[in-house]
């Protein structure tokens, strides 16, 4: 099976990374080819989960005086810190991979295979950590008006109305079925169902960590997570990282992957997205 490989070497504000990964799944649903999308932030960007409150907990001017921008994710799970990263956002119906659950840990486990390429000993976090966690995100009841039918879920079984419970970085610690590097979460990663089809996307920390989080969140600093920089004793170049990544997703889920970039329509609908992730009323709505 052909899927398409973007590598946005090009790098996007917050907003208008939301926007292209919104629009992809928005393309898959109308029947377009599942997509693997590499991309890269600029300026630093704070991410919030769909549902997870920001209100009272994030100081707009602090992050704004420290040259970081602010967004909500279409998709579930904590805040994050985009800086020195590459991220990856994979898009596909629903059932190509299983369900929901078993998609979520058919793409770590490529994650793994790739990271393995680098020779880095990358593996899934094991069930019972974390406080005992399902093993990958586990499907949440439909909602109700605009995000009927829609699931917003996160690595570690968040669900889409979960309220924040220990900490609001999604670094904090691996859930089960995570990626990490000598127990140390090396990939955050999150996941949306959205009418049969399924983002999921997540960072690869390159570099520096998430201690800036702990100075724009009210709540805990988070222990300082795995770097490939830390773990390989060098940074690898992002072609090098993709180039990776690229041959284990082909090997780890049997398919080919062949480069491409977004459509026309799908470059429209973006545009019209960015927008909406741009806007107050939906980065500070809870």
């Amino acid at each position: 099976m052909e899927w398409r490989l973007i590598d946005d070497t090009v790098a996007r504000a917050g907003p208008a990374n939301m926007a292209i990964d919104q629009a992809l799944l928005e393309s898959v649903q109308a029947g377009g080819r599942p997509a693997l999308r590499f991309y890269r932030w600029r300026p630093a960007c704070l991410s919030f989960g769909r549902n997870q409150p920001a209100r009272g907990l994030c100081d707009p001017a602090r992050a704004a005086a420290r040259g970081v921008d602010i967004v909500r994710r279409p998709t579930g799970g904590l805040a994050v810190l985009h800086d020195r990263e590459l991220t990856y956002a994979a898009v596909l119906p629903v059932g190509l991979l299983g369900s929901p659950r078993e998609t979520y840990r058919a793409l770590n486990r490529a994650l793994v295979e790739g990271l393995r390429r680098l020779g880095l000993p990358a593996e899934l976090a094991p069930a019972g950590g974390a406080g005992g966690v399902p093993a990958g995100p586990a499907p949440a009841a439909a909602g109700s008006g605009a995000g009927a039918g829609r699931t917003a879920v996160s690595a570690g079984g968040a669900t889409g109305g979960t309220a924040l419970t220990v900490t609001a970085a999604c670094f904090q610690a691996p859930a089960p079925g995570e990626v990490v590097v000598a127990g140390r979460k090396l990939v955050g990663s999150a996941q949306r169902v959205e009418r049969r089809a399924i983002l999921q996307h997540g960072s690869l920390l390159l570099e520096g960590d998430q201690s800036l989080v702990a100075e724009l969140v009210a709540g805990p600093p988070p222990p300082a997570p795995a770097t490939l920089a830390g773990a390989l004793g060098r940074t690898p170049e992002p072609e090098e990282l993709v180039e990776a990544l690229r041959a284990g997703f082909e090997s780890a889920l049997g398919i080919r992957l062949v480069p491409g970039a977004l459509s026309a329509a799908e470059r429209e609908r973006a545009q019209a997205l960015e927008a909406h992730f741009a806007s107050d009323a939906w980065t500070w709505r809870c």
